[in-house]
């Protein structure tokens, strides 16, 4: 009975949801009739692929003394709309650095809606005088926001060819990662389950390999990336922390090539190219060789293997473009290479996304169908201790359109999930189980320009299940701007956010990051859970400090509730029993970029604090008072990211060195034998082995500070095929960190030494 009114609810709100969608449209088309809309996908001639941020003006036809009418930059998909333009004659001129001018009259008659699809030529000409900044405009304002390109994963010293995302996020002021094992990142004070990182509008559930100095995102196949450490719009519902939002690049329609790479981490191979005119792929496949590698030059074997495997289809129509993603990885290896504990997990991933922008629609239409399945696990050489998964089937719908003249984006979600946990006697509070959750999630938010200066994001979304009410998470996003212009902003987020699911992690032992992956609430369970929620509130500052100099500084303050956490409980036994508990996350960050034609520099600051708070009673029997507050293992107070690149005489250098303050850790206090009497005989009983723990997360390891470098040089063997060298160093002056102390076993395990390196990459073109 309970399922039957559960999908009554979800029909009932499809239902009113549709109705609302086409009423917008009915709207839309009866409004301003005697105004048109020109739509311009632009593309490049060199690849066939479409311009990002290129420079589309709409002039009255006059050339002695042009009238602006109206003007905007393409968007990701390489689209501009103009809208409600007057009929009439107009010159339509569409720039790009690198590329010659496109000018077309164009005529607009009453209901008009033209789509033109162009290309821009390469200009061959030289521009050594100009600099030019491109803004990609993806949202409103800078808070929480860091826009990621390809380009500047390559400056990050990786041990490979290329580079890799995770290893730039890590660079990124107010995130901590695990160490150098593991895959997790805590983004302001959030914790790996609470971000939600999607590729093409797909899900993925967690793509950062065990290593912690490679993900699933190489710099290869990476077009754009925006990364949002809180105060995200209403589009992206589902998750309390952060938003990685990775768009992939289409391959070359025009010509074929490839590559491959070995190093003593990694190996790889590329491929890409047309299929047809409209037509292209991109397949890329990685795999590691840490291990084989290792032994020959390191005392002790590094037990880490990984692989992912990337594909993309691209089609450009007349009036439409698709792209069909598909993803693989697999993880397997130890944290602590003394325990006899293998760590897995894998992810598939595999989807379509279609935005169409034909005459027939008032706006693009974005739909995206996909399906992810994730699963982790803890094993030995003979069985598998426990494991937890899920798998989900997804729709989603975005449409654009215009609500009392305010650009306005809304859509609706369908996910269809089934959750999978085989667990022995570590976790003895929850139950092996499966459960299939229906989720429905909506949302809409207006970008309203209140004038030349001012700009307010409002949104709002729902999400609910089976077995949860509607949410209702209110946002908004602000930016002003001073002098008109992104020299200077000032920019602010606050909203509301809730999630769904949850990741159960024994936070008390460093040497294992399996999660058991549930949701929130489960009916008919002897545990239920009331939903994750956060708010966010961002305040920031931006400045352009001549034509080589940015300036970033931001302050938030996140507050946490209803997180998961694991009770301390003194006696040695190997089982995760959790309580709940409130989160404060709070503090400032501080980056400065510097970037000219050959030289690349960037600091960042950050200090943060997280403080965690929960009954005492919960949390553990020894601890006094009715509240017991604590900072949680991945609290750093102070970090100091430092990164530098150039090129001189065919060479390019990078170098970046990070130093971070200790994190929290409990320490021992003793160990005892624990009697039941009079049920146990202190003659003959043993008693049960016991540790005796301080208050917890009551001290700090010691400072963490790491310099990597690397060198590369090109050299073109011939007319269609180059090689790329590298040579380098992870952790350059040989510094011991700590990575964690295991308690039971009494044993200091220390991250990564130097790990020197050679990589060897050649294209074929």
């Amino acid at each position: 009975m309970n399922y039957l009114i559960g999908f009554k609810k979800i029909h009932l709100v499809i239902k009113s949801l549709l109705c609302f969608f086409i009423l917008i449209c009915i709207s839309n088309t009866s409004i301003a009739q005697d105004t048109g809309i020109v739509r311009v996908v632009v593309l490049s001639q060199d690849d066939g692929n479409a311009i990002i941020g290129a420079n589309a003006v709409l002039y009255s036809p006059d050339i002695e003394s042009p009238e602006i009418i109206s003007a905007g930059a393409t968007d990701l998909d390489g689209l501009h709309q103009f809208q409600r333009v007057p009929a009439g004659e107009y010159r339509l001129v569409i720039s790009y650095v690198g590329h010659q001018t496109y000018t077309r009259y164009i005529n607009i008659e009453p209901d008009d809606r033209l789509v033109l699809q162009l290309s821009l030529a390469i200009d061959t000409e030289m521009f050594d005088e100009i600099i030019v900044e491109g803004e990609r405009i993806t949202t409103t304002g800078r808070a929480g926001l860091r826009n990621i390109t390809g380009e500047n994963l390559t400056r990050i010293p990786t041990p490979g060819a290329g580079g890799d995302l995770i290893s730039f996020i890590q660079s990124s002021p107010g995130v901590v990662s695990s160490g150098d094992r593991g895959g997790d990142l805590f983004i302001r004070g959030g914790t790996p389950d609470q971000n939600y990182v999607q590729v093409d509008n797909l899900q993925i559930i967690k793509p950062f390999h065990i290593s912690n100095l490679y993900s699933a995102f190489p710099a290869e196949t990476i077009q754009s990336v925006d990364m949002y450490a809180g105060g995200f719009g209403s589009k992206y519902m589902g998750a309390v922390s952060a938003v990685v939002d990775v768009r992939l690049r289409p391959g070359s329609k025009r010509a074929h090539s490839g590559s491959a790479s070995i190093s003593p981490y990694l190996g790889s191979l590329s491929l890409e190219g047309p299929l047809n005119e409209n037509q292209s792929f991109i397949l890329m496949g990685r795999k590691s060789t840490i291990e084989q590698f290792s032994q020959m030059y390191l005392s002790d074997e590094i037990n880490l293997d990984f692989y992912d495997i990337t594909g993309r289809y691209s089609i450009q129509g007349d009036n439409m473009n698709c792209n069909v993603t598909g993803i693989g990885t697999q993880d397997r290896g130890r944290i602590n290479p003394d325990r006899e504990v293998d760590l897995t997990w894998s992810n598939f991933v595999l989807g379509a996304r279609c935005l169409g922008y034909n005459e027939m629609f008032s706006h693009p239409i974005e739909f995206t169908v996909g399906y992810t399945s994730y699963n982790n696990s803890e094993s030995d050489a003979v069985q598998t201790f426990r494991s937890s998964g899920i798998r989900q089937f997804y729709m989603k719908l975005d449409l654009k359109d215009e609500l009392f003249s305010i650009p306005f984006e809304y859509g609706l979600g369908v996910n269809f999930r089934s959750y999978q946990t085989e667990l022995s006697e570590r976790f003895s509070e929850f139950e092996s189980f499966e459960r299939d959750v229906p989720i429905v999630s909506v949302y809409g938010s207006l970008e309203w320009d209140v004038s030349d200066k001012l700009t307010i994001q409002p949104g709002l979304g729902s999400q609910f299940t089976l077995d949860t009410d509607p949410t209702l998470e209110p946002r908004v996003r602000m930016s002003f701007m001073p002098d008109g212009t992104p020299n200077r902003e000032f920019s602010a987020a606050l909203g509301r956010y809730t999630q769904v699911l949850n990741g159960i992690t024994d936070e008390r032992d460093a040497g294992t990051v399996f999660s058991v992956l549930l949701p929130t609430s489960r009916r008919g369970a002897t545990v239920t859970r009331p939903l994750t929620t956060s708010i966010h509130s961002i305040l920031g500052y931006s400045e352009q400090l001549g034509n080589a100099v940015r300036l970033n500084i931001e302050g938030y303050y996140m507050w946490h509730r209803y997180i998961p956490v694991s009770k301390w409980n003194p006696d040695a036994r190997i089982e995760i029993e959790t309580a709940e508990a409130n989160a404060d996350a709070y503090g400032f960050d501080v980056n400065m970029e510097y970037s000219s034609r050959t030289f690349y520099l960037s600091a960042g600051y950050s200090w943060a604090k997280v403080e965690y708070s929960a009954a005492s009673g919960d949390l553990g029997a020894w601890i006094e008072g009715d509240l017991f507050s604590y900072s949680p293992p991945h609290d750093q107070r102070h970090s100091v990211n430092l990164l530098g690149s150039g090129s001189f005489w065919g060479f390019t250098t990078s170098a970046r060195w990070e130093i971070g303050t200790g994190r929290p850790y409990t320490r021992i206090y003793g160990f005892d034998l624990s009697l039941l009497v009079p049920r146990e005989n202190p003659i003959t009983d043993p008693g049960t082995a016991r540790t005796i723990f301080t208050e917890p997360y009551g001290d700090r390891l010691p400072v963490y500070h790491r310099l990597d470098v690397s060198v590369e040089r090109s050299f073109q063997v011939s007319e269609r095929i180059s090689v790329d060298t590298q040579i380098g160093a992870i952790n350059m002056y040989d510094r011991n960190n700590i990575f964690y102390f295991d308690v039971n076993a009494l044993q200091r395990i220390d991250q990564n030494p130097l790990l020197p390196y050679l990589s060897i990459q050649t294209n074929f073109n």
